[in-house]
């Protein structure tokens, strides 16, 4: 029965390519291994909770179908308002500002200017119609 070698440690694992170094970065040497009985056991740690996605202020990603002239003129609108120095920072935050002034049209057309009640997720069918 043959026993396979520890996997070795990098040298680099104490390094961050961001972090400021002086000179020449110098390479702390590993500590001499222990041999595998003398190891302290230890507990993998607990895997972090995730935040429900349903919190007030987050954002989920909704998509639309356009034509590649349709997606070109958004950018280009964008770029040319974000160096006029409006505030839009991101593609994003600009859609999502375009798409709910229509939906305060609609609204102010439709429901007398009162906004709508949220429809719950799925209600729209998936994907674009097959053709």
């Amino acid at each position: 029965m043959s026993k396979k070698p520890e996997r070795r440690r990098s040298q680099l694992g104490s390094l961050s390519p961001v972090a400021p170094t002086s000179g020449r970065a110098e390479v702390e040497q590993p500590a001499p291994e222990q041999p595998a009985a003398e190891k302290p056991a230890t507990t993998p740690a607990a895997p972090p909770k995730v935040a429900a996605a349903a919190k007030t202020g987050t954002r989920k990603k909704i998509g639309y179908y356009g034509t590649q002239d349709d997606d070109a003129r958004i950018r280009a609108a964008f770029i040319a308002a974000r160096n006029a120095g409006k505030r839009w920072r991101t593609l994003s935050d600009f859609q999502l500002d375009a798409v709910l002034a229509q939906v305060a049209e609609v609204e102010a057309e439709l429901n007398g200017g009162r906004p709508f009640e949220g429809a719950p997720a799925h209600t729209l069918s998936p994907g674009r119609p097959m053709e």
